[in-house]
C-alpha cells in the first residue's frame, strides 16, 4: 500500500520535473511554437491504478491538475481536463481489474498485462483527448483547423512517444 503510494508520488514528481525543466524549455521558432504544446501530465493519469474507486480517481485527477495549474499558471485548465479524464478513464478501465487480479505489481504496471494493440489505443485515445481539450480551451476554440488540430496532433504524438519510452524505462515490461 505504502509502496504504491510512493511510486505514484514519485511518478508525479518525475512528470512535473520533465514538464517544467525539459518540455517547457525547448525553444521553437515563433511561427511554429503553437505546434509544440506537449502536456506530459496525461502520463500520470494513464498509469493511475485501476483498482481505485471512481470518486478517488476523479479527486486525485483534480488535485493533480490543480497542482499543475499552480506550477504552470494555466488558470484551472489542467484541473478541468484532468477531472474529465479521471471521470472518463474509469469507464474505459473498469473491467480490467478483474482480468489482471493475479498481477505482480513489483516491477510492472497494469497495462503490461494487456495486449500491445489495446495499450497503444488506450494511450493514443487519452493522449489525444487530453490535448484536444487542453488546447481547445486554451485557444478558446479559435482557428480550429489551422492551429488547434495541428497542435493537438503534434503534441499528442510527441507525448505518446514519450509515454511509450518512459513506460519501458520505468516499468520494465516483460520481453516475451
Amino acid at each position: 500500500m505504502l509502496s504504491s503510494i510512493l511510486k505514484n508520488i514519485g511518478l508525479f514528481v518525475l512528470v512535473v520535473l520533465i514538464q517544467l525543466f525539459v518540455l517547457n524549455n525547448i525553444f521553437m521558432n515563433y511561427s511554429y511554437s503553437y505546434l509544440f504544446q506537449p502536456q506530459l501530465l496525461v502520463m500520470f493519469l494513464l498509469f493511475m491504478p485501476v483498482d481505485w474507486s471512481h470518486i478517488k480517481s476523479i479527486i486525485i485527477a483534480f488535485i493533480v491538475g490543480l497542482t499543475f495549474d499552480f506550477f504552470f499558471n494555466s488558470w484551472g485548465i489542467h484541473a478541468f481536463v484532468c477531472t474529465f479524464i479521471g471521470f472518463v478513464r474509469y469507464y474505459f478501465t473498469k473491467d480490467i481489474d478483474k482480468e489482471i487480479s493475479s498481477r505482480d505489481v513489483d516491477n510492472k504496471i497494469w497495462t503490461s498485462k494487456k495486449s500491445k494493440t489495446w495499450k497503444f489505443n488506450y494511450y493514443l485515445a487519452f493522449t489525444f483527448l487530453y490535448h484536444f481539450l487542453f488546447i481547445f480551451i486554451d485557444t478558446l476554440g479559435r482557428n480550429i483547423f489551422t492551429h488547434t488540430l495541428p497542435a493537438v496532433i503534434t503534441s499528442s504524438l510527441i507525448v505518446l512517444v514519450l509515454v511509450l519510452i518512459l513506460e519501458n524505462i520505468l516499468f520494465k515490461p516483460n520481453r516475451n
